[in-house]
């Protein structure tokens, strides 16, 4: 165990802990593409654990074993906050399941666990396949498109939509929403915060709103979907609250909007560069499930914000009690001392296991569906635009922040 140091003392300089010291900017100008995996990689490089300068006991976990330690081990590290926040300060949003641990964590995921199983994310195939084609055909004979604004931004939100229920006109403004709660656009603090805050007014209004129509409606009229199913859960033979609906809408309203999005980005990015691993998915379909786990695994883009319970240590480094943690997932899924060539993707890699979704309890529970809506991108998008690549006109870019994602990809192909 580490001895006691003064909270002053250590917040000041992150040097006199004896770790490596990283100076990451959470809210900055959108950047180039990939950029933000160059810059952990480069960290994880220099080690597995660094102490970011950022005014507080913070610190960032690149390594792939020190990531599932610590994502593995809720006790010490709880969940307690999130990722949103200016400057990288976490956000005090509850989020449920994903801001509980213990026993409420688990009575949770078995209540939801049966919604997200393979046995009842198949189903929807036929649906999120037509979604995909609808998409893609409405800009396939322009001979070109930007993949994140006309692809990425509405083929997983519209399954979202349709898997909780809501109209799918509301998705507009949701983006709006989402965009200011997870990739802030501006280097102001008290802007992002101005923006963050109304965003979070208005998407708890959305739903309250939801909420109160469908309870005014006689149940055989509802409108099918989890908004509506989740008014009637209990928990240990209670109702659910409202206030604990609003906390699981907001995590499906951020996960269903963000991070297959995101995933969508980064690996047709790839694909446009790399025409070999296109070909070969445009040839041979069979080849689009290895394809989805080896970009994951590639392109992780989730930072998982973690709490220190009690002093502890990491790789030799001090770590205090009440100090944070942001585990990330993008340096520990290219982490060398895992994986052979570890920034390079590779379709024939013989290990296939990733932590793209995070590990131990609080692992992704909407895996399965994320891996059915990737597939079904992939095999749709290249039976219908098999031959594409980056508009030279256009440099892609990403956002800045603890949610990787690209701002713009465009595309162009023989029309």
């Amino acid at each position: 165990m580490p001895d006691p140091v003064a909270t002053a003392d250590r917040r000041r300089d992150g040097r006199a802990l004896g770790c490596p010291v990283a100076s990451l900017a959470h809210e900055s100008a959108e950047r180039p593409a990939l950029q933000g995996f160059r810059e952990f990689d480069a960290l994880r490089e220099r080690g597995p654990l660094h102490y970011v300068n950022a005014g507080r006991g913070n610190y960032v976990v690149v390594g792939y074993e020190e990531a599932l330690a610590v994502a593995q081990d809720w006790r010490r590290f709880p969940q307690s906050r999130y990722l949103f926040g200016v400057n990288g300060e976490p956000g005090d949003v509850v989020l449920i399941p994903e801001s509980l641990d213990g026993p409420p964590h688990t009575a949770w995921r078995r209540l939801l666990a049966p919604y997200w199983s393979p046995a009842a994310v198949g189903p929807w195939e036929p649906a999120i396949r037509r979604h995909a084609v609808d998409i893609i055909s409405a800009f396939k004979a322009k001979g070109g498109c930007d993949l994140v604004t006309e692809f990425a931004l509405r083929f997983p939100p519209t399954v979202f939509l349709e898997i909780m229920g809501l109209p799918v006109a509301d998705l507009d403004r949701m983006l709006v929403w989402k965009e200011h709660l997870l990739h802030p656009d501006t280097t102001d603090p008290a802007a992002a915060k101005a923006n963050l805050d109304a965003s979070l007014e208005a998407i708890i209004g959305y739903f309250l709103a939801a909420m109160a129509a469908r309870r005014a409606t006689a149940p055989e009229d509802r409108p099918p979907g989890l908004v509506t199913e989740a008014l009637t859960w209990e928990l240990d033979g209670e109702p659910v609250s409202d206030a604990d609906l609003l906390s699981f809408y907001m995590l499906m309203f951020l996960a269903g909007l963000d991070t297959v999005t995101a995933e969508l980005g980064y690996g047709f990015l790839h694909l446009a560069t790399h025409p070999e691993d296109r070909r070969r998915i445009a040839a041979d379909p069979a080849v689009v499930p290895k394809a989805v786990e080896e970009l994951l695994r590639a392109y992780p883009i989730v930072n998982v914000m973690r709490d220190a319970a009690e002093d502890t240590e990491i790789n030799g480094c001090p770590v205090y009690q009440g100090d944070t943690l942001t585990v990330s997932l993008p340096a520990a899924g290219r982490d060398g001392s895992m994986y052979p060539n570890a920034t390079e993707v590779d379709f024939d890699r013989e290990r296939t296991t990733h932590l793209t979704f995070g590990a131990g309890p609080h692992r992704c529970l909407g895996s399965h569906l994320a891996r059915l809506e990737l597939r079904v991108a992939y095999e749709e998008w290249h039976r219908l635009i098999p031959e594409y690549e980056l508009d030279a006109a256009f440099s892609p870019v990403e956002a800045s922040g603890l949610m990787f994602t690209l701002n713009t990809l465009r595309l162009r192909w023989p029309a």
